[in-house]
């Protein structure tokens, strides 16, 4: 397996049973901070997060290398149930009852997935005022990611993170922010907001009207011959 690392302060992860170690912790920590008494409650709820965990992982794995071979999630869910002890029909109907509740990919925050999202799938702005600026270009880009995965919520672009990703000064970023929203390409839903917040806008721009998508950078294969 090609190594994967899940988490800035741990080690890469190398092989199937190392990925199904990482979710089963993530479960455990997660139910112990439940608190629940009842056991078969207990059993209930580890089976649902071990299945959640799972599909978060699995999604983790296919932003990273863009596709996952199956024989790999196999032996990930068989060392699941080994470990837990679950019937390989316990596990597969917990993970058709929670495949779509995953809100983030495991370990990435709605920022990481807009930020991985815009390096293999940048966008060009059509808008003549705009089309040459990197940093309309990267803030829309973002904003593009964001509002397609949070769907009708709004969408967060903290001037500090934005700044990061994009490497640019804050005076930059809000400036841009700004022309933005005058230009109706970013509405912003909450005009009054603490000091310190990140504004809440909504995406407004229009696919082939005001942008375009063009070819990114080609993922890495999934799986080298050490499966």
């Amino acid at each position: 397996m090609v190594p994967i690392k899940l988490s800035e302060d741990k080690a890469p992860v190398t092989t199937p049973g190392e990925l199904a170690s990482v979710i089963l912790a993530a479960s455990s920590a997660q139910t112990s901070e439940k608190s629940l008494v009842d056991p078969e409650d207990q059993g209930d709820f580890l089976l649902a997060t071990d299945a959640l965990n799972f599909h978060r992982v699995e999604w983790r794995l296919r932003e990273e290398w863009g596709e996952v071979e199956s024989a790999l999630l196999e032996k990930v869910k068989a060392w699941m149930c080994r470990e837990r002890g679950y019937e390989p029909e316990e596990l597969s109907a917990a993970l058709v009852a929670t495949r779509t509740r995953p809100r983030l990919p495991y370990g990435w925050t709605a920022m990481d997935l807009a930020k991985r999202r815009l390096e293999t799938r940048p966008i060009r702005l059509l808008n003549e005022e705009l089309e040459s600026s990197r940093y309309a270009r990267g803030i829309v880009g973002l904003a593009v990611h964001l509002q397609e995965f949070q769907k009708e919520e709004p969408i967060l672009l903290p001037v500090e993170q934005v700044r990061e990703i994009l490497t640019a000064k804050k005076v930059v970023v809000s400036g841009t922010i700004t022309r933005l929203v005058e230009l109706g390409l970013l509405e912003m839903t909450k005009a009054n907001y603490n000091t310190g917040s990140a504004r809440e806008f909504k995406f407004r721009g229009v696919e082939g009207k005001d942008y375009v998508f063009v070819g990114g950078k080609k993922l890495r294969p999934a799986l080298d011959l050490g499966i």
